[in-house]
């Protein structure tokens, strides 16, 4: 089996997370499945870089010593917006990408890799507080500002930092199939790889931004009985308060009713088991505390304006294009 070479780009100013999430990912899939991954860490010169938190990683090679890869992961980081970085870098990774079975940024690195012209016409997306940035500096590149991660197969780009993580977990189903790669998610302790079109934004951190003490524990109770007929009342006691106390603080905060919210939960939770899991409509409808499989389909449709069904096979089929 021949080796695949994965080259990890360093300069000064990376995100180190953004680095070593993937790393994780590929050397733990290395231990597991015995993969034939090697890694290289590679700078302009053979030398140390520091990442904005200060930790010091040294180059193995330099651009010129590096002819050849499987595979090319670009960090994000201050340094991945930096004019004189993109100088330094932009040609040597037009120049190898000839030779270079796929390049993934993460985060920011969408930048860097945006400025070498090789995103242009192609899906991107980036963290996002630098969706807009993204955009509006490269015009030609078409920006999905809600996505994790966009696969287009030679070229991957993911979200801000912890979505490098399930951007790599993809490359690895990609190389070594879905099994190893679950294997490897649960290995790291991590969430099995969330869908690449899946928001970046999760309903419960979007809550949980307007959120007080006195509804900072809501979500986690609905979510671990989520296959409850969940009232308003079970809510209420949950916050010891009154219903009619309650549903007026609640919808006077959150710009929502209480069972708007417990439904968003429902599908939100339900797009990720149809992605994640093989099981019958009607085993996902109850996991989601659906009454019946009609229900379900018919609250799915009425949110994404999609059937469960038709949800699922979209992803499935594509899985190359992001």
């Amino acid at each position: 089996m021949l080796t695949k070479k994965i080259g990890f780009l360093l300069f000064n100013g990376l995100n180190s997370q953004d680095l070593v999430g993937p790393l994780e990912v590929f050397s733990a899939a290395k231990e597991i499945a015995k993969a034939s991954y090697d890694f290289v860490f590679i700078g302009e010169s053979q030398e140390s870089y520091k990442s904005e938190s200060g930790l010091a990683i040294f180059a193995d090679v330099s651009l010129t010593d590096i002819s050849e890869l499987d595979t090319l992961i670009i960090p994000g980081g201050s340094g991945a917006r930096n004019k004189q970085n993109h100088l330094k870098l932009c040609s040597w990774i037009k120049k190898i990408k000839p030779q270079t079975r796929r390049i993934a940024s993460i985060c920011t690195g969408a930048f860097l890799l945006a400025e070498t012209g090789l995103l242009d016409g192609k899906k991107a997306t980036t963290h996002w507080a630098f969706v807009d940035e993204l955009a509006k500096t490269y015009p030609k590149v078409k920006v999905c500002e809600n996505d994790l991660y966009v696969d287009n197969g030679d070229l991957a780009t993911s979200a801000g930092i912890t979505s490098g993580i399930d951007l790599a977990l993809r490359l690895v189903e990609n190389d070594l199939g879905s099994e190893i790669s679950t294997q490897v998610a649960r290995y790291l302790v991590v969430h099995y790889r969330r869908a690449g079109d899946q928001a970046q934004f999760s309903e419960p951190l979007k809550f949980q931004q307007k959120a007080d003490t006195g509804f900072s524990s809501l979500t986690g109770f609905i979510m671990q009985n989520l296959q409850r007929q969940l009232s308003v009342g079970d809510l209420a006691n949950h916050c010891a308060m009154s219903e009619r106390n309650f549903y007026r603080q609640f919808t006077r905060k959150m710009g929502q009713a209480p069972a708007k919210y417990i439904e968003t939960l429902r599908l939100d939770y339900a797009r990720q088991l149809l992605v994640e899991k093989k099981w019958p409509l009607e085993r996902i409808s109850q996991a989601c505390g659906y009454l019946s499989a009609d229900a379900f389909r018919r609250a799915f449709h009425r949110r994404f304006s999609i059937s469960p069904s038709e949800y699922r096979g979209r992803f499935t089929a594509n899985e190359g294009n992001g």
